[in-house]
Order: structure tokens, then C-alpha cells, then sequence
């Protein structure tokens, strides 16, 4: 079966519990409605989710781009950059930083392009998701899907 890979902390002690399911943060009420999560509060959903607190920072000299460290089942470490526009309408944007890889949900400048709910900024306000939330997502299929890599040079 597949092994759940821990998160690595940018502290470089290693969490011991695997990472748990995403909460479910939307009802079929807000799903119908127009994003109305604010900045601050998708900040706080990303900067202290359970599993992403440790293995996040900011990169960036104001509070728009954050880099996430975590590893692959099959031992690659990799780096998911988020850059969150100031315009909370607009849909964040999320890259593999560092590596040149081939995945189906990449595009060849490493840009997250297969993650439905940040494909457009339609989308990401339909959604309701929180930062967090959609981070996790994206790192979870990383993490579980390592053969769908279909080449790294690093």
C-alpha cells in the first residue's frame, strides 16, 4: 500500500504523525455563493493548518509569497511556492520552486495548472476553499502521486 510521507519542518526536526485528511471547509450553501474569505482569514488557514505550520514560510517582504517544503512517498523533498495576489478575487498561484519536472498537473514554468479550483480566478471565488486548505490539496496529490513524475534534474 501507500505510505503517507510526514512534512519536513523548516526547523529540521521531522513530525512523527502522518498527515491527517483535509478538513471539509465548504457546505452546499457556500459553495453557492461568491468567495467571501477574507485575506486575513486565508492567510491564517495556510500559516496555521495543522500539517503546513512547520514546513512553512515567508519568502517574500510583504505577506504575498510563502514556500512549503515536503516530501514525495518515494523521497523527493520539494518546494510548493504560493503566491497570494493582494486582490483576494483573484485565485492564488502555487509552483514547484527549485526542480524541473514533468507532471500532469504542471505546466513546463512549474506552475500548478492542474488543481480545478485555482485554474481561474472564476473558479478559485467559487470555491470558497481556504488557502490552507487548497495548499494542502495540491502538496497531498504531490505527495501520493510521485509516479506521475515523469522526470526531475536537479
Amino acid at each position: 500500500g501507500i505510505q503517507l510521507v510526514t512534512m519536513f519542518s523548516w526547523g529540521g526536526s521531522k513530525s512523527s504523525a502522518p498527515a491527517p485528511a483535509a478538513p471539509s471547509s465548504h457546505s452546499p450553501a457556500a459553495s453557492r455563493r461568491a468567495s467571501t474569505v477574507s485575506r486575513s482569514i486565508h492567510l491564517s488557514s495556510y500559516m496555521n493548518h495543522s500539517v503546513l505550520k512547520p514546513s512553512t514560510r515567508r519568502v517574500s517582504n510583504d505577506d504575498t509569497i510563502y514556500d512549503t517544503v515536503f516530501q514525495t512517498t518515494n523521497g523527493f523533498a520539494l518546494i510548493l511556492r504560493v503566491y497570494l495576489p493582494n486582490d483576494t478575487s483573484r485565485a492564488p498561484t502555487m509552483t514547484l520552486h527549485g526542480v524541473r519536472a514533468s507532471h500532469n498537473w504542471l505546466d513546463i514554468r512549474m506552475k500548478v495548472i492542474g488543481y480545478a479550483p485555482t485554474s481561474s480566478d472564476q473558479s478559485w471565488r467559487s470555491s470558497n476553499l481556504k488557502l490552507g486548505d487548497a495548499v494542502y490539496t495540491v502538496i497531498h496529490h504531490f505527495q501520493l502521486t510521485p509516479r506521475e513524475f515523469r522526470y526531475f534534474l536537479l
